[in-house]
C-alpha cells in the first residue's frame, strides 16, 4: 500500500450502481488506501477512459470493472485494456453479481486478474479493499522482478 507521502493509486471504477460505488469507496477508505478514483458509470465511458489511459493521458494503476455495465460489458472493457500497450499489465478486478463458471472463464481468458462476486452484506464487500492491496502488492513485486 502506498504510504501517505507517496502518490495515490489511480483507480478506474467502472460501475453503474451508485450503491456499489459507495461501498467500493468505503472499502478503500476502511483499508486506508491512498487513491484517486476515476468513475465510469457505463461501459462507453469506461472504454473511453481505457483509451485515454492507453494513450498516456493519465496514469492508471488498477481497474475495478463491473461485468454488467450498460452499453459495453466488463468483458469488452477488459479486452480493450489488454489489447493496448500501456495497460497490458495493469491489474484488473472484475466485480460482479454473476457466479457463472462461463463468465469466470471468459473474463480470466480475457485477462482479468481477479473475479470478485459481489456479496449481499456490507462486511463481505469490505474485502474489496483487501483484494486491492493484495493485487497492487503483487503487481509491484512482479514489476521489481522484471
Amino acid at each position: 500500500m502506498p504510504a501517505s507521502d507517496q502518490q495515490p493509486w489511480t483507480i478506474l471504477l467502472a460501475e453503474d450502481n451508485p450503491g456499489d460505488v459507495f461501498l467500493v469507496r468505503r472499502a478503500l477508505d476502511k483499508h486506508h488506501i491512498n487513491y484517486e478514483l476515476r468513475l465510469a458509470r457505463n461501459g462507453e465511458d469506461a472504454l473511453a477512459m481505457v483509451q485515454q489511459a492507453d494513450r498516456g493521458e493519465f496514469r492508471l494503476d488498477l481497474m475495478l470493472v463491473d461485468l454488467n455495465l450498460p452499453r459495453y460489458d466488463g468483458g469488452e472493457i477488459v479486452a480493450a485494456a489488454r489489447a493496448g500497450g500501456r495497460l497490458a499489465k495493469v491489474p484488473i478486478i472484475l466485480l460482479t453479481s454473476s457466479d457463472s463458471p462461463h463468465d469466470r472463464q471468459r473474463l480470466t481468458e480475457l485477462g482479468a486478474n481477479l473475479y470478485f462476486r459481489k456479496p449481499s452484506d456490507l462486511n463481505g464487500f469490505m474485502k474489496v479493499g483487501e483484494l486491492v492491496i493484495a493485487v497492487m502488492n503483487s503487481a509491484a513485486e512482479n514489476s521489481c522482478r522484471e
